[in-house]
């Protein structure tokens, strides 16, 4: 036996599997009241088709033919029964005003009761194929239809409610801090301001941090940077992980002291004389570049008006810092702080470390 042979058994040995794999289930024709029976008929299509999609069931439509009657269960269960289906499915569509309430009810052929059932509201036959789409998800499950919170899968009807579910551009505010690890260990808090972009599976984003605002911090640190995330799940609480590029300034400050030779007169001695006095002063390195982050969140009451984002990140910035000795000459610090000299160092690290923001942004 060739290779393409055994290639071609195998894939027809899988198809086979998943098929038998999946119950069978038939769907007696949809009931319509004050809406046109077309509309159930392609509701049917529909629900064969993301139903198989799903791999869970394998729907057997009915028809006109098959004589079952909705009001009256037992037709329907006996057809089901006859088609070698354990399950059946009732659906309803009925006008109510200027609404359409779509009813399913999922029976087994061993109960009277329904193992799963499910009410919903249309504003209009364009709501169907979303509807339909969430009730193959769910159908069977412990999950109803109705909290479905697959955000990029709504009906106009629920675009209607306070909390707007096309939002997918946010710009706010954020607090939060920042903690190298080098070259000294120390909180800077400070702000962020940043802009989001949400594209379903991924989003997109630009932030300015600015950390170091407190009165005694070391740090003194600015950055923008560019992100891309991506996003697990379509819900309202969605978890993120990514990274980015940013470029950013840092000054820091250490304090260092050295032992300068003062002059003064001496009038009792009636001459000039030296004083070794130990100063102290403060050190600033200051530096630029680029650096890189990768980091993740947590994305609160996404695709609304009003969105919350926890969100950490580790960064390292491809430029060092220097930490000093604390103690240097007064010849070295002469040449600091009038030639712009650096100083002698005990450690020179890359900047890096960690950030995290508490966000709150608005949605257009």
């Amino acid at each position: 036996m060739n290779t393409i042979t055994k290639t071609i058994l195998a894939v027809v040995t899988a198809f086979s599997v998943a098929t038998f794999a999946a119950e069978k289930v038939y769907m007696a024709p949809v009931g319509t009241t004050n809406i046109h029976s077309d509309y159930g008929i392609a509701a049917q299509k529909l629900m064969k088709t993301y139903i198989e999609d799903d791999g869970r069931f394998i729907l057997v439509e009915g028809s006109a033919a098959d004589s079952v009657v909705l009001e009256k269960q037992e037709t329907v269960k006996a057809k089901a029964i006859e088609k070698g289906c354990e399950k059946y499915l009732i659906a309803e569509f009925t006008r109510l005003g200027d609404n359409v309430i779509l009813s399913f009810k999922f029976y087994s052929t061993g109960s009277e009761n329904p193992i799963w059932q499910d009410r919903l509201k249309a504003a209009n036959p364009d709501d169907f194929d979303p509807i339909i789409q969430r009730v193959a998800r769910t159908i069977g499950t412990n999950e109803k239809a109705t909290n479905d919170e697959d955000i990029y899968n709504i009906t106009e009807n629920e675009a209607r409610l306070p909390k707007r579910k096309k939002v997918n551009s946010y710009f706010g505010i954020g607090i939060g801090g920042m903690v190298p690890l080098a070259p000294e260990v120390e909180m800077a808090p400070g702000l962020n301001l940043f802009g989001l972009y949400d594209a379903q599976n991924f989003l997109f984003g630009i932030d300015c941090n600015l950390w170091g605002l407190g009165s005694d911090s070391r740090y003194s640190y600015a950055d923008f940077g560019i992100s891309a995330y991506y996003a697990f799940g379509r819900k309202f609480i969605a978890p993120y992980i990514g990274g980015g590029l940013s470029y950013s300034a840092v000054d820091y400050e250490s304090e260092v002291s050295y032992i300068n030779n003062r002059e003064y007169y001496d009038y009792d001695l009636q001459d000039y004389r030296t004083k070794n006095e130990r100063e102290y002063d403060t050190y600033i390195d200051d530096k630029s570049g680029i650096g890189v982050f990768v980091g993740g969140g947590l994305m609160l009451n996404r695709a609304s008006n009003i969105v919350l984002l926890a969100e950490a990140k580790y960064f390292v910035n491809f430029y060092k810092l220097a930490e000093p000795n604390s103690e240097v000459t007064y010849e070295e610090w002469k040449d600091y702080d009038w030639y712009d000299k650096n100083l002698p160092a005990k450690s020179s690290k890359l900047f890096q470390g960690f950030m995290f923001n508490l966000k709150l942004g608005y949605g257009f």
